[in-house]
């Protein structure tokens, strides 16, 4: 990147993590720290940077060196001092009616039986006052974001905590499913419905073969002959092989006795 684009990129990079997270969908960690995995996926969602990496972006950090801004490992923070007011206290709010909140359909059907619980060392589920807005920041996670309502002010009134962030965001630490409506399961494709089908039919008595071991031959349709007694027997004792070599000399024929005394006449 030239100058420009780094002053350019400076400025977004400010306006996000020092002026108005909340209106890029982030929220920052105690003190105003944010991944830089993460504001990657905003970056290049939000600022016409689509084609900047996650090394390019600690590269702007690590060597470009901006000085409104704080960069440890993996995280970076507007400098303290230049930090707009309140950034990081979230402070407890009445929610208005409904609010939103992104499912990714690998923990749609989770989220259907026991609701939504922080993870990955986040303290808050992030909740969005539009639906527009939450859909557009759900896709930085997955292609296909399923969108569901929380009824946000009537569980704040039988004791749900909610805590506003910025003017577009609301956090809370768990969510009851009968808190949220919900889009239902997708039905079932026919097109998988016959794959699972197929693949049950394919081994008899619908047991699993374990991977890396060859299947019983009976399993695969091959005839097998048991318990058939053996008409050669190979004996491994020397003593035995040197009669059985004994014998077969003297079972020659005639013409091959009578060849040998001749040669042994004309010698």
């Amino acid at each position: 990147m030239d100058k420009r684009e780094l002053r350019r990129l400076e400025k977004i990079l400010f306006a996000m993590l020092g002026r108005r997270p909340d209106a890029f969908g982030m929220v920052l960690d105690e003190g105003g720290w944010f991944s830089i995995k993460e504001l990657h996926q905003a970056v290049m969602k939000e600022t016409g940077f689509p084609h900047i990496t996650p090394r390019g972006l600690t590269q702007f950090f690590s060597l470009y060196r901006p000085e409104k801004f704080e960069w440890q490992e993996n995280h970076v923070r507007v400098r303290p001092e230049l930090q707009g007011p309140d950034l990081t206290i979230y402070k407890e709010a009445t929610p208005p009616e409904l609010l939103y909140v992104t499912i990714r359909p690998k923990a749609h059907a989770h989220v259907i039986a026991r609701g939504l619980q922080s993870i990955n060392n986040k303290k808050w589920i992030v909740l969005f006052t539009e639906k527009e807005m939450a859909l557009k920041i759900g896709i930085r996670r997955d292609r296909d974001p399923i969108i569901a309502e929380v009824i946000a002010l009537k569980s704040n009134k039988v004791g749900v905590v909610y805590r506003r962030a910025g003017k577009l965001l609301y956090l809370v630490e768990s969510l009851d499913p009968q808190w949220m409506n919900i889009p239902p399961l997708p039905p079932v494709r026919e097109k998988d419905r016959y794959k699972e089908s197929k693949s049950s039919d394919s081994k008899p008595g619908g047991k699993k073969i374990p991977k890396g071991s060859a299947p019983p031959l009976e399993q695969i349709g091959a005839f097998v002959l048991r318990n058939m007694p053996s008409y050669h027997t190979v004996s491994s004792e020397p003593g035995k092989r040197n009669r059985n070599n004994k014998k077969s000399r003297n079972r020659d024929p005639e013409w091959k006795r009578t060849r040998h005394r001749r040669k042994k006449g004309a010698i």
